[in-house]
């Protein structure tokens, strides 16, 4: 009977549906639908009122929905989670279905779409567990086309259990005989993108060319997407900037072509990555509308949590600190409360950039903060950053202890898309605490980047201004003063015309520093004097420090062991004051010496006490 379908279809959505979902459930025709309606109403077995029909006793629903045989059951929730658009609901529905299921092949494709609701739901464990499920089913049966697909409805998020399991079972699907065509593409295209994350460059850059490569022949919109998006992560760096754009512009043109919101984000998001090595804030801007709108057609928190992401990046990029920490406060609250495995690292990355200009807080300074679970991956971005921190903080010896740690700079390997970022926060740590050596390799690798900005690609929008402002930072450490204050200028100027005050500050703070130590302290006064009020206004308080307290032609720590000097104390002494070695500390004494062209410590005691 109709109605015993209507009342096992209510029962099954749970104590409340809309109509409409209701109906297209049971497939009615409309005047059908509502006479079955009608006499379950006047039964009193349902309630409909404001579009919505619910039980009026939920033990009916239950012993409704209990009467059902199990195939009709699974049956009535895949129909209700093709028909329900909120994500939990739709999650619940596939769990249901797959639950009450007998059929191990058919449980198993059922578990597929729960693990795609279940990542639009925000339930990335649920998610997980879907399709190892589904995964365990097809090695069983040797279902080689279950295990394909199963091996690309998840994508890579940056958490190694989860990325290698999607690399392994792309491995083992495209090891099978007997492969179409339109699935081997997929299956290359993903296991290169979880090949990136895996930190397997090579590899990656080999299997999304040649995904790229055979999806053009092969005329699928769906295909190319997979293929543009493994090419994207394999070419995010600041080489690949010409190659992103004509990405970034394909996939926009298939969202839009296609009326699918999501295709169309992600282009905009590579677009916006692109603007950011350029410095383009002011495209960056125009760009976030463009962004709200997509995010707003797309189900789940990720859109939004984009467009949250790139408006704080934005502005902090322009100093306006308050709204980019309300902005990322707001964007964390929603995946703090899935538990997705980036919340951790971005909340990191933007305190590490805001505290650069305002101040670290105390919580950055503790090791804590920089533990990332056993994902080992992360390791050497995290000393690195740390070591950068510490440095700011004025705190040499523990930024010395966790450079250290990193290893010799040629053995690193970092993702494509940090390349630049991490060569930049090196860079700095190693001109602080004077190592040379590497200042001379970051600069040698800095320099033919030229006009690009410092930005972590593939949507990490850690913006450190120009090239030029660290290229001036390690031309001051190597005591190239000419060059020095002719990358400085530059990078003020740069920063100036897109509109990044604060990092305008900053390069003015370091050519005050060079102008200091080079021999002009007129130069340096009035450059401080200039750009002291900029950095009040915009509460820089740790620039405004060095604005008022130039370190003259020390650095911040060859002063330090200047005023121990001055207070009698021995290498050994300072060392230890220091917790440094006492060769360390010799040297750091004699560079002292020869920099201030004074022969003994007593000279540079006297010219401590005038200071």
């Amino acid at each position: 009977m109709i109605t015993d379908l209507l009342l096992g279809a209510a029962a099954v959505a749970g104590e409340r549906v809309r109509l409409e979902v209701l109906q297209q459930v049971v497939g009615l025709p409309p005047k059908d639908f509502l006479d079955a309606l009608d006499a379950l109403v006047r039964a009193g077995a349902l309630v409909v009122t404001a579009g919505e029909a619910w039980f009026a006793d939920e033990s009916v629903r239950r012993d409704a929905e209990a009467r059902l045989p199990l195939t009709d059951r699974a049956d009535l929730h895949r129909r209700t989670a093709e028909a329900v658009d909120a994500p939990a609901e739709v999650q619940r529905h596939w769990s249901a279905a797959a639950a009450v299921t007998a059929d191990p092949q058919e449980r198993a494709r059922l578990q597929l779409n729960l693990a795609k609701a279940a990542v639009r739901a925000g339930d990335l464990p649920a998610a997980h567990a879907a399709v190892g499920a589904a995964v365990a089913t097809a090695r069983t049966s040797q279902d080689l086309d279950l295990l394909a697909d199963a091996a690309v409805t998840l994508e890579p998020i940056g958490q190694s259990a989860w990325d290698g399991d999607i690399h392994q079972w792309c491995t083992e699907a495209l090891a099978a005989p007997r492969q179409s065509a339109q699935r081997k593409v997929r299956l290359r295209a993903r296991q290169a993108q979880a090949a990136i994350y895996l930190g397997r460059w090579s590899e990656a850059s080999t299997a999304s060319s040649e995904a790229l490569t055979q999806a053009e022949t092969i005329h699928d919109d769906d295909l190319l997407v997979e293929a543009l998006t493994a090419r994207q992560l394999a070419t995010s760096g600041p080489d690949d900037v010409d190659e992103l754009t004509i990405a970034a512009r394909r996939m926009i043109e298939l969202g839009t072509s296609t009326g699918r919101a999501e295709i169309e984000l992600r282009g905009r998001l590579w677009q916006v990555d692109a603007l950011w090595y350029a410095g383009d804030l002011a495209a960056i801007a125009a760009e976030t509308g463009r962004l709200a709108s997509c995010a707003g057609r797309v189900s789940g928190p990720h859109g939004r949590w984009h467009v949250l992401l790139t408006r704080a990046s934005l502005a902090l990029a322009r100093a306006e600190f308050e709204d980019a920490e309300a902005l990322h406060d707001d964007a964390l609250a929603g995946f703090r409360q899935i538990d997705h495995p980036a919340a951790h690292g971005a909340e990191v990355a933007f305190q590490l950039l805001l505290g650069h200009h305002r101040g670290h807080t105390e919580n950055l300074l503790s090791p804590a903060a920089w533990q990332f679970g056993t994902d080992v991956r992360w390791d050497l971005s995290a000393r690195l950053a740390r070591a950068f921190v510490l440095v700011d903080a004025g705190r040499f010896d523990e930024a010395a202890a966790a450079y250290e740690r990193c290893g010799r700079p040629e053995s690193w390997q970092p993702m494509r898309a940090a390349e630049l970022l991490m060569d930049a926060i090196a860079a700095r740590v190693a001109a602080a605490l004077g190592r040379t050596d590497d200042v001379r390799l970051f600069r040698a690798r800095l320099e033919p980047r030229r006009g690009r900005y410092v930005v972590g690609g593939a949507g990490a929008t850690n913006f450190l201004g120009p090239v030029e402002l660290v290229l001036g930072a390690c031309a001051a450490a190597l005591g190239d003063w000419d060059a020095a204050a002719v990358d400085l200028q530059k990078a003020g100027a740069l920063c100036r015309s897109i509109g990044a005050p604060g990092f305008a500050v900053e390069a003015a703070c370091l050519l005050a520093d060079v102008y200091e130590r080079s021999g002009d302290p007129a130069q340096a006064r009035a450059l401080a004097a200039e750009t002291l009020p900029l950095a009040k206004t915009l509460g820089m308080t740790p620039w405004v420090e060095r604005l008022n307290h130039p370190t003259g032609p020390l650095s911040q720590r060859e002063r330090e062991v200047a005023d121990l000097v001055a207070k009698g104390l021995s290498n050994r002494e300072i060392a230890a004051a220091l917790v440094i070695s006492e060769r360390t500390a010799q040297n750091h004494v004699q560079h002292i010496l020869t920099k201030l062209g004074f022969a003994n410590r007593a000279q540079v005691a006297a010219w401590v006490s005038k200071g």
